[in-house]
């Protein structure tokens, strides 16, 4: 019995660890591995030690695009960056791509990995992916920093939705399937969005993609939220403001608090009235 509990444990580990690679960035030691899956091989990597901190990226992107980011991260996490399937270094079906689907990827990783609490960090379509992981897995997420994500395809600026959809027209097979994956996005529910009780951080830019009234939508249906509207900021300000996401990553990690003006307001007005 022992022996066989064994097996079963070391085959579960080769799973996980399939093809353990070194990799070095900018001095920052870690690996990549590949997680099977039953469309393929799920790409990730792994740096340092500490809480979890999963780093979600977006649309066309991998894990490279946050290379920049991580020696700076470190010292407060271990970082843990995955390539969406047909992204980066994942594998790729010839099925039309899906955020819900996607997002069970993740999940599949998270429980493999075995971590009790992630921060989640999600940007662009890594926004929307923690989104769903948000209200379906909360068991196992601490907090999430969400930024630059629409939970429909209709929180987009519509000048950038009408570029968009002329995917069909890209010479790149592989550039028309990631924006079909945008055009065609299925929307979450605001319902959906309201069952979310972890801490989030939704962060924008100034000039990003996604409409400043949809962020705020999602921002008053989220019970435990925080705003954060960077200025003079595209979509792609994770390499504009990088210093601010490294900022507010660290800085998140302190108790959630959610300050009321009204509130505060009564006091001061009471005590005037008081004093009277």
């Amino acid at each position: 019995m022992k022996k066989q509990v064994s097996f079963l444990v070391i085959s579960f580990l080769a799973v996980v660890a399939y093809s353990q690679e070194p990799i070095e960035i900018m001095g920052a030691k870690g690996n990549s591995y590949f997680l099977e899956r039953d469309w393929g091989k799920l790409y990730y990597e792994i740096y340092g030690e500490g809480d979890p901190l999963l780093i979600l990226h977006g649309n066309g992107g991998s894990s490279k695009g946050k290379h920049h980011l991580i020696p700076k991260l470190l010292d407060q996490y271990q970082v843990i960056t995955v390539d969406s399937r047909c992204h980066g270094n994942s594998s790729c079906s010839d099925e039309d791509l899906d955020y819900f689907e996607m997002a069970d990827d993740v999940y599949a990783l998270m429980q493999a990995l075995g971590h009790d609490n992630y921060t989640i960090w999600g940007h662009s379509d890594g926004g929307i992916l923690g989104l769903i992981l948000g209200y379906k897995n909360t068991d196992n997420i601490e907090r999430m920093l969400i930024s630059g994500a629409n939970t429909r395809v209709s929180g987009l600026k519509p000048e950038l939705l009408e570029m968009m959809k002329n995917y069909a027209q890209f010479p790149d097979p592989m550039m028309r399937k990631h924006f079909e994956l945008m055009v065609n996005q299925k929307e979450i529910p605001m319902d959906s969005i309201k069952r979310i009780d972890i801490p989030v951080m939704l962060m924008v830019g100034d000039r990003d993609a996604v409409l400043l009234q949809h962020t705020m939508e999602i921002f008053e249906s989220l019970p435990n939220s925080s705003l954060c509207i960077l200025p003079s900021s595209s979509h792609f300000f994770s390499y504009e403001k990088a210093d601010q996401i490294v900022y507010w990553l660290k800085e998140f990690k302190k108790p959630f608090a959610n300050p009321s003006t009204i509130e505060i307001a009564k006091k001061i007005l009471n005590n005037i009235l008081k004093d009277n």
